[in-house]
């Protein structure tokens, strides 16, 4: 309240006392409603084209871990039943800036530069980082011919000889490495053997894949993405939880049994065409090391380790299930396991190449691997100290 001259009360408000800002904030609002009206007419002239057809965006997927990554795993009760002798603790589970599982060393000018492409059984996902042997391998080369040794994995649930090709061609040959070790059977015998093919379409594995929803094309979509990404990456962990509270809320019951990615499908590894399977996965393999020699990488091969023997025991036949219900006795598919091993034997002799054949060096038994072909600690460490002699050997004539 303010007095006049005559000493009477007069009522004040906020635009009376504040004149410059209320001119100030007139002004802005006065400018934001030109601009929509201009920007009406410029479209009322001028329409902006717009394509009345669906856009469908596509991209080659690089499967790597996500950059950054910085979790604990627990094996859950369902996978524990599915092994043997794995240990029921937390397992950190970190990922580089640049998509390789962590630890590992990072010299600026190492000696050598190391890096092994996989699957999950190079991955190591269930092992003490510190025992993971890709890692521990450069650990042990260092100790024993004191030479900066920088060791990489790139191991990835799931990877074919394909997925190692992208991630080679795209990731690893700009680093400019001096060895990369390669083992791959299980997941190339699967995908040929389920889908017939190293590219099926629609499924977790498949090489292409569609990313519209990245690039939403309506006003409102866009707002809201972009509203969405600014939230995640500002509070990424009240994102996390809300997530997680919304699948919660969605999907109340949670399911005993994990996903099976080939369920539904199984049964066609009835009509699998095994020699096609084999021409298939000598020519990625084929691939893979022309690849590297062209670039002046040794290429490395391994043989896949595993625990499927000629009299196997209970838990190997039960572990077996899904595929021996599927059609496809023990005996045939071990016939064709160990083909796709020797496979493997093959292209490295045919290319005058190192082979590492943890097939034959490493024990069939449970106190190596706590399923069918998984390392645990002890045999992650087991074969770490096999790999790291053999490339002190190749590294010597380098």
């Amino acid at each position: 309240m303010k007095t006049n001259s005559n000493n009477n009360t007069i009522k004040s408000s906020w635009i009376s006392d504040n004149p410059k800002k209320t001119g100030l904030i007139i002004t802005v609002i006065i400018l934001l409603i030109s601009l929509f009206i201009i920007d009406r007419l410029i479209n009322f002239i001028r329409p902006i084209e717009t394509h009345k057809g669906p856009e469908i965006v596509r991209a080659i997927r690089l499967r790597e871990h996500h950059p950054g990554l910085n979790k604990i795993i627990h094996p859950d009760e369902y996978y524990l039943t599915l092994t043997d002798n794995l240990i029921a603790q937390d397992y950190p589970f970190r990922v580089g800036d640049n998509g390789f599982l962590l630890p590992h060393n990072d010299y600026k000018n190492p000696d050598i530069k190391i890096v092994f492409l996989g699957g999950s059984t190079t991955e190591c996902m269930y092992v003490t980082e510190n025992n993971r042997f890709p890692y521990l391998v450069g650990q042990l080369i260092e100790e024993k011919t004191n030479q900066q040794i920088n060791s990489y994995n790139m191991g990835g649930a799931g990877n074919s000889s394909i997925h190692s090709l992208d991630i080679l061609l795209n990731k690893i040959i700009p680093m400019e490495p001096d060895i990369v070790v390669i083992m791959h059977v299980i997941n190339d015998y699967a995908i040929l053997a389920y889908d017939h093919t190293y590219w099926p379409i629609g499924t977790p594995r498949s090489e292409l894949i569609t990313i519209n929803d990245y690039f939403p094309k309506m006003p409102k979509e866009t707002f809201i993405w972009h509203f969405k990404g600014l939230f995640k990456t500002t509070y990424p962990n009240i994102y996390q939880r809300i997530f997680l509270l919304k699948e919660s809320i969605i999907h109340p019951k949670k399911q005993t049994k994990p996903w099976d990615e080939w369920e539904g499908h199984r049964q066609n590894i009835k009509n699998r065409d095994f020699d096609f399977m084999q021409k298939e996965f000598k020519w990625a393999l084929q691939l893979l090391v022309t690849t590297c020699k062209t670039h002046d990488i040794l290429p490395v091969l391994m043989t896949q380790a595993n625990r499927y023997k000629d009299n196997p025991d209970e838990f190997i036949i039960e572990s077996m299930a899904p595929t021996l219900d599927a059609g496809v006795s023990y005996q045939k598919f071990k016939k064709e396991y160990d083909t796709f091993n020797d496979i493997v034997r093959d292209v490295a002799k045919t290319n005058e190449i190192s082979l590492i054949d943890l097939a034959k060096l490493v024990p069939q038994e449970k106190e190596y691997m706590y399923d069918v072909m998984h390392y645990n600690d002890n045999g992650s460490k087991f074969v770490a100290n096999i790999i790291s002699e053999k490339l002190i050997e190749i590294t010597s004539n380098l």
